[in-house]
Formats: structure tokens, C-alpha cells, sequence
């Protein structure tokens, strides 16, 4: 099955609490697509708090000059919290892509869009003894799944923005979210 984004612009959000590396996935996700040679207008809101206030990063990608650079309903939408789910699940449609991570989120049926669950935060646990590379397995993931970038390009992203000490960790993170997508039928 199918599952790309294969229309321009692209509106993208990714929402969170501080800490979950929701605005370090929105600037790769960005960066990647810049390197592909589309257009993006990134933006990022966050709250006061270093950990545990709520972060969201939005991106609008394009093939064409970006007429409007804020995200209405988003094709693609990514949950790491229950709270950013339940504020912006509702205003997904049918071709909203959701993909959330039930370590925290526990979807409701009534939400607009499909749903995709994604493990990251147990698998990142399992593999590396903690959380902080789930924001990449998610990457891996929907990029897999929707090719909204390329795999070159997100690969580029990583090696930019993760220093040296972390790149190995954050790729096979990458790694494992792909393998997931394709093993949840992308």
C-alpha cells in the first residue's frame, strides 16, 4: 500500500512536551526537505518550562513558492503527548496521516484522520536504555511511510544536527523507525 504524500505543499505538525526533541525533528524534517529542493516555512511555539511544557513544531513543505506559511490542517501530524493529541487530533481530517506513540497517547475514535502507532519511546528504551532517540525512530517512521523527504536528505539533516558523540545512536535510530514502517505495512 501506498501511503505518500504525493501533493504540494505538504502541511506537517509535530507536538509534544519540552524535552521529547519535538523542535530538533520539525528543523531536520525541514532541513531534509530543503536538501531534497523544496520549499518550507518551519515555525516553533513552546512554553516556558525546559521540560515538560508544551512544544509543537509546524512546517509547511512545497514544490512551489509557500503563499500562506502556517500549518491549517495538517496532512501529517505527530503526538508525543496526550495533551497535544487532544488538541490537535480533532482537526485532522480523513487524509490526515496521525502518528502517535501509546506510551503516551491513547487515541480516541472519534479523531479525524488514519492512525499510525509507533513504539518509539518503548523501542527507544529497549535499544539505548532511554527515551532520547525516539523523536528519530518517529523521523525514520513517517518518512518510510510517507516520503515526505528522502532518505539522503534526512540522512544529511542527522549528521548536521546531531553532534559526533551522537550521530551512530541517532542513525540507527532513524534505522529502526524505518524498519518499523515497513514492518507496519508501508
Amino acid at each position: 500500500m501506498n501511503h505518500a504524500m504525493n501533493r504540494s505543499p505538504v502541511q506537517v505538525r509535530i507536538g509534544g512536551e519540552a524535552g521529547q526533541g519535538v523542535i530538533l525533528a520539525g528543523v531536520m524534517l525541514a532541513q531534509a526537505a530543503i536538501g531534497d529542493g523544496r520549499k518550507v516555512a518551519q515555525s516553533a511555539r513552546y512554553g516556558a518550562a525546559v521540560r515538560g511544557g508544551e512544544a509543537t513544531a509546524d512546517l509547511v513543505i512545497s514544490d512551489t513558492p509557500i503563499d500562506y506559511p502556517h500549518v491549517e490542517t495538517p496532512d501529517i501530524l505527530v503526538v508525543f503527548s496526550q495533551q497535544t493529541y487532544d488538541k490537535f487530533a480533532p482537526a485532522g481530517t480523513g487524509d490526515t496521516k496521525v502518528f502517535y506513540d501509546p506510551f503516551f497517547v491513547t487515541p480516541s475514535k472519534t479523531a479525524g484522520g488514519s492512525l499510525w502507532e509507533i513504539s518509539a519511546t518503548e523501542m527507544a528504551i529497549e535499544k539505548f536504555g532511554k527515551s532520547t532517540s525516539s523523536n528519530l525512530i518517529v523521523l525514520g517512521f513517517i518518512a518510510q511511510l510517507t516520503e515526505v523527504v528522502s532518505e539522503e536528505s534526512l540522512l544529511a539533516a542527522i549528521e548536521q544536527n546531531l553532534p559526533s558523540r551522537h550521530r551512530a545512536a541517532g542513525l540507527e535510530a532513524l534505522a529502526m523507525g524505518k524498519k518499523a514502517a515497513v514492518e507496519a505495512g508501508a
